[in-house]
C-alpha cells in the first residue's frame, strides 16, 4: 500500500487560509484517493458548528451535521470540507435544503458507494428541524449495500455511547 498523494491538495497545509462565508461551491472540496478500496469502510465528519441564515428571516440558524460515508475512488479531505461547510454561514437556505446540497455536492465531488447527511438543527420557534439525505451509488450491489449498512450501524453504536 502506497502513501496517499497530497500533490493536489491546497487547503491543508497552507501557509494562510481563505475563508469564505457565503456562496456554497463544491470546487472547495479536495479529494484524495481511497487507499483501501477493496472492502467497504465508514468516515464520519461531525461540524457541530453548522450555521445558515433563514432565506426568510435572515436570523442565524445553529446546528450540527454529521456525513458518513463509504467511500469509492476517493475520500474528501477534511480541511476543504470544514471550509466548504463555512460557506453556509451567509447562505439563506432552509435547513432540508442544506442538507441535501451538501450530499449532493460530496455525492458529486467522490461518488462514493453510499453517503448520509444528517443536519441536527437547533429548536427555533419550538421545533427541532432534523433532515436525512441518504445518496447511494448505481453501481452498488446488494451485497455491498448490506455490508455498508450494517458497519454505519456499528458506527452509529459506537459514537452515540
Amino acid at each position: 500500500m502506497g502513501v496517499s498523494d497530497t500533490s493536489k491538495l491546497t487547503h491543508l497545509g497552507a501557509a494562510s487560509t481563505a475563508y469564505r462565508y457565503d456562496d456554497p461551491d463544491a470546487a472547495i472540496l479536495e479529494v484524495f484517493e481511497n487507499q483501501h478500496q477493496v472492502m467497504p469502510w465508514v468516515v464520519e465528519f461531525e461540524c457541530r458548528e453548522f450555521t445558515s441564515l433563514c432565506p426568510m428571516t435572515g436570523q442565524p440558524d445553529f446546528g450540527c451535521v454529521r456525513v458518513h460515508y463509504a467511500p469509492g475512488q476517493l475520500c474528501v479531505e477534511s480541511k476543504s470540507l470544514k471550509l466548504y461547510l463555512g460557506t453556509y454561514r451567509n447562505h439563506g437556505s432552509f435547513h432540508e435544503d442544506c442538507v441535501n446540497r451538501i450530499a449532493d455536492d460530496i455525492y458529486g465531488r467522490i461518488e462514493p458507494r453510499y453517503l448520509r447527511v444528517f443536519g441536527d438543527f437547533n429548536v427555533r420557534g419550538g421545533i427541532a428541524i432534523k433532515p436525512l439525505a441518504v445518496r447511494t451509488s448505481p453501481t452498488l450491489s446488494d451485497g455491498d449495500r448490506a455490508q455498508v449498512l450494517e458497519l454505519l450501524a456499528h458506527h452509529d453504536a459506537l459514537t452515540r455511547r
